[in-house]
Parts: C-alpha cells; structure tokens; sequence
C-alpha cells in the first residue's frame, strides 16, 4: 500500500466528528457508533479553531432540502479531516478529488440526519448542555487528547457549544431511530460465537488487592504488619498510594497477561487468601493478598458475544437507514463548483 493509500485508509477512520467511516470505492458510509464520545468530542473542539474560508462566492456546494453546504463550511472541514492526517503532502490529485467528495458525502449525510432529528422533535435543552460541558471539564482534567487540544489552541465558546449541542442531537437520534430498534436473540449470539470461535476463549483471572508504597523499607515494615495478623483491607486505606486505596486496596479481577510481567507471574503463582512477598516494579513497591482465582466465566463470554453482535447489527442498521433518509431527501450537488474548489492541505506532517 503507498502512502497515499494508507493515508486515505486513515480518513475513513477519521472524517466524521462522530467517527464516520468511509469506503470509497462502495460510495456507503457506516458509523461506529461504539466509539462515538472521545472522537466526538476531540472533532467538536478542533472543528471551532478552524479558520479556512471559501473563496468568495456566495454559491453553495450543495443544498439538501434547501439546507445549504457552504464552501466555507466545507472547507472547515477538510482542513479539519485531512490536515490532521500524516502523508497528506503525498496525495495524488485523483485521491485528493476523492477526498474532496467524501467530505461533501459526510456533509450531506449530516444535513439529512438533522432534517430527520427536526421531524422527530428531538432537541437538547441548555440544561443537557451543561451538564455535558461539565462532563467534558473533568475529563479533561484526567489529561486525555480533548483536554490537550482544549489549552493549546483558542476556542470560540460559542460555536463550540452549539457545535456541540448539534453532536448530542445526533447521538440521540441515532439511539431512538436505529438502535433503540436492534435487537439481539440468544440463538443470534450462539451462532456468532460459533463463527468466530477465536475471539471467545475462557482466560484466566485473579481477584487481587494491593497496597503499593514508594520505599522498599516501608513496603517491608508493612508485610510484617501483615504477617503478624493486621487486616489489609485497613493497613492498605492506611498505607497505601494506589487509586484503590480507598477500596482496600481491592483491584477487582485482572486477567493473565494484563499486569507487569513481575507483578504478573507473582499474583498468579500466589495461593488463594496468600500475602506475597514485595514486588518491585515501576510504580512502586507492592504488596499483593489474592482474593479468588478462576477463568473468565461463560456468562461473562456470553455477555460480550451479545454486546459485540449488538454493535455490529447497529452498524449494520444505521448504514441501511441513512441510505432510506438520503433516498428520501432532495439533494443537488454542484459539481463544477465542487471541482474549482481547492482547499488548502498542510505540508507539515
């Protein structure tokens, strides 16, 4: 695959705001809709620092239903999508015309799910609002991507909210006109899980609690404490520095192969109700008691087998139900203004 194949391949992963994915040469688009929030919210933010403008004229790319897309808007977009893409220098002029198209496709799409969100008296009250905005400051507080986009470039607060109202208009109508409407049989999910037998094997499992402390001399003093009879669940909310101290120190089930590999092989040769010796590992010196040990159970399995069919019959649903939107829609496309446009694309990768 050369670079401008790779790129593209990245853009049907990325164009959409609420993480449309495209195929190009199926002319469909499908929506993952289990990864909606974090992509969601990262596209809302950057789309309100884009400043591309059109090029002047007062015509639009397209209009559906008399809604119109405007060269501007479109050209937020693009420098949005595909500015943000790495070898987007490389593109040829066919790929860049196709990316073009997609773009104006994903528009479109958005216009006729926003018609449909109108008919069906969907809204999102400023009360809504808020408590989002207030969901989005404490994430960005945990230091993910959004957060980093939010302080290293200005943001006008009020696009961003009504952007953002818009997002959440979206979501609610594809919960109640396509999800909402998917339903998954127990015969449904024996089926799938015997076609992908790979993915839904039993794994081993260890219900464990921790106490986790800087210095090795403290971590000592604590395993004796340990040792001569003191709980662990009180020395570890005493003690410990681990998130879960407050908990005990109690870390739930951890699958094999998910920890450290010297914490790894510890807890899992570590006997039912045994206090392990200390461990040294990046985060600190810890201390492990094991709880319970046994494999991930089949209603476990069974559960996500359900939740996996469930996502892919979404998919599958919201494809054939914005193609039945966008059949019903009147949609005019000016293509000689689409081909004379040229937004810009970053040379700096």
């Amino acid at each position: 695959m050369n670079v401008s194949s790779k790129m593209m391949a990245v853009a049907q992963n990325f164009l959409s705001p609420y993480c449309l994915k495209s195929k190009f040469d199926a002319a469909r688009s499908v929506l993952s809709i289990g990864r909606l929030r974090l992509c969601l919210l990262s596209s809302v933010l950057i789309c309100t620092m884009c400043g591309c403008g059109g090029n002047g004229t007062s015509r639009p790319l397209a209009t559906v239903n008399g809604m119109p897309i405007t060269i501007a808007e479109f050209n937020k977009r693009f420098a949005k999508d595909v500015n943000s893409l790495p070898g987007r220098s490389s593109l040829t002029p066919e790929n860049y015309g196709r990316l073009k198209e997609e773009i104006l496709d994903i528009l479109i799409a958005e216009k006729v799910m926003l018609l449909r969100a109108e008919e069906l008296s969907i809204s999102v009250s400023d009360a809504e609002l808020t408590k989002k905005i207030e969901e989005i400051k404490g994430s960005n507080s945990s230091g993910d991507g959004f957060g980093k986009v939010a302080t290293a470039q200005p943001v006008d607060h009020g696009k961003w909210r009504e952007e953002l109202r818009k997002r959440m208009i979206l979501e609610k109508l594809i919960s109640a006109d396509v999800n909402a409407k998917v339903q998954v049989k127990e015969k449904e999910g024996r089926k799938y899980r015997r076609e992908h037998k790979g993915m839904y094997t039993p794994e081993k499992r260890v219900h464990v609690a921790q106490i986790v402390v800087r210095e090795k001399e403290r971590a000592e003093a604590i395993l004796k404490r340990l040792l001569r009879g003191e709980d662990f669940g009180k020395v570890a909310r005493e003690e410990s520095i681990g998130p879960e101290a407050k908990e005990g120190g109690d870390l739930g089930f951890v699958r094999q192969g998910f920890m450290p590999e010297e914490i790894d092989a510890a807890i899992f040769s570590q006997k039912t109700g045994e206090i392990g010796p200390v461990i040294r590992s990046p985060f600190g010196y810890h201390i492990f008691k094991i709880i319970g040990k046994g494999n991930k159970g089949r209603d476990d399995i069974s559960g996500q087998v359900l939740t996996d069919l469930k996502k892919q019959k979404e998919e599958e649903a919201y494809a054939l139900w914005l193609s039945a939107l966008r059949s019903k829609a009147l949609i005019k496309i000016d293509g000689d203004l689409l081909k004379d446009t040229a937004p810009q694309i970053s040379e700096t990768d």
